[in-house]
Parts: C-alpha cells; sequence; structure tokens
C-alpha cells in the first residue's frame, strides 16, 4: 500500500482531534457508559482515523479502539427509537 503524504495525514488527525477531545469524558448514548478519549490515532495499516478510549464505569478499566467516522464510528450516528442521534455525547 502506498503511503499518503505526511501533512495529508497529519491534516486528517487535526481535523479528528477538532471533533473529539483528548482527556474529555463522553457518554454512550445506548448503554449510558462513560469513557474518557486518552488519543486520537491513525492506524498503521490502512491510515484510518481511531480514537483510543477507556472505559470509566469498572475496575479494571478496558481500553477500547474505535473509528472516527465508519460505519459504527465515534462521529457515526446511531438510532434510538427511529431517531437518529449522536453515538458519544460530551459531558466534560
Amino acid at each position: 500500500m502506498a503511503r499518503t503524504d505526511r501533512g495529508i495525514l497529519l491534516k486528517k488527525l487535526e481535523q479528528a482531534k477538532e471533533q473529539v477531545e483528548t482527556g474529555a469524558k463522553y457518554q454512550h448514548t445506548k448503554s449510558g457508559g462513560i469513557y474518557i478519549v486518552t488519543d486520537v490515532v491513525i492506524r498503521e495499516d490502512n491510515e484510518e482515523i481511531r480514537i483510543i478510549y477507556k472505559d470509566l464505569g469498572h475496575e479494571p478499566p478496558i481500553t477500547w479502539d474505535r473509528s472516527f467516522d465508519g460505519v459504527d464510528g465515534w462521529i457515526a450516528p446511531t438510532e434510538i427509537d427511529g431517531k437518529s442521534v449522536a453515538r458519544f455525547t460530551k459531558i466534560s
């Protein structure tokens, strides 16, 4: 796979970080779970933007990795009671 220019990757990363704040807490709309975003990264094998986040509701916490804008991505809407809603909501 050809590598994307570093400047383009940095721009994509910057744009994602404008929408998902590292260090902020978010609530998952369906589960109600509370998570803290620990990083916004680029996956090496396909250059996809990924969100790294930690579950704050359990000990020991689990660290998760989710697509930024894929089908079930961080910013992709989800459906509840027939309505399209944000998958995650920033709470602090």
